[in-house]
């Protein structure tokens, strides 16, 4: 082999194997092609933990109590869009009342990345909530106290839009707007307002 057929060879080496790095580079959403985390984040099995309310201890004027803990797991069956669900324990204690609600449902969401560390994550779900009311009240003897249960059923519509923040990779923080409307049940509410997000992905 000639001395010119070596350094052919040997550049041609060289540009298969950059070509080679480079591919796997930009399949590999754990390297920084320069997306930046935003883009990495929603990629094809990807499995994100958060919280939706992360968790909310709180205590009123009026003596009402309230414990909120609602963890979520979603997963990416392709690019960007992740299938999911939710469970929501959510205790209220004022006064004489307690209430106790519980739900459980499927979701469905789709990243929208804007930058590299900005990007939308709308998800729309419905759940099934039970919720029990217990109140104390007197009876005809002022040393007897009884309780009232009062539980309920429904099946309610969730959903929830939050803007994504991504500082570091496989971890994530956001702040939107959600509605739960209830769909079924005697006396349906709707909820609106703002809701946090926090949570990380990684790679299954």
């Amino acid at each position: 082999m000639s001395l010119m057929q070596r350094k052919v060879l040997s550049l041609a080496t060289i540009v298969c194997l950059l070509t080679l790095a480079r591919v796997s580079a930009a399949q590999d959403p754990t390297v920084d092609t320069g997306r930046g985390p935003s883009r990495a984040f929603g990629h094809v099995g990807q499995l994100a933990l958060s919280s939706d309310v992360a968790l909310l201890i709180q205590r009123s004027s009026n003596d009402a109590t309230t414990v909120q803990f609602a963890p979520a797991a979603d997963y990416f069956v392709i690019d960007n869009f992740s299938i999911g669900g939710v469970i929501l324990v959510d205790y209220t204690q004022a006064q004489n009342v307690d209430s106790t609600r519980f739900s459980i449902g499927p979701r469905v969401g789709y990243n929208i990345p804007f930058t590299d560390m900005v990007g939308l994550w709308p998800k729309l779900g419905f759940s099934y909530t039970h919720t029990n009311v217990s109140t104390d009240v007197e009876g005809r003897d002022e040393n007897v106290e009884l309780s009232i249960s009062s539980p309920g059923n429904h099946i309610s519509l969730n959903l929830f839009a939050p803007l994504m923040f991504h500082p570091v990779p496989h971890f994530f923080v956001g702040f939107g707007p959600f509605l739960d409307a209830d769909l079924s049940g005697d006396n349906k509410t709707t909820t609106f307002g703002g809701r946090l997000t926090l949570g990380g992905w990684l790679e299954l």
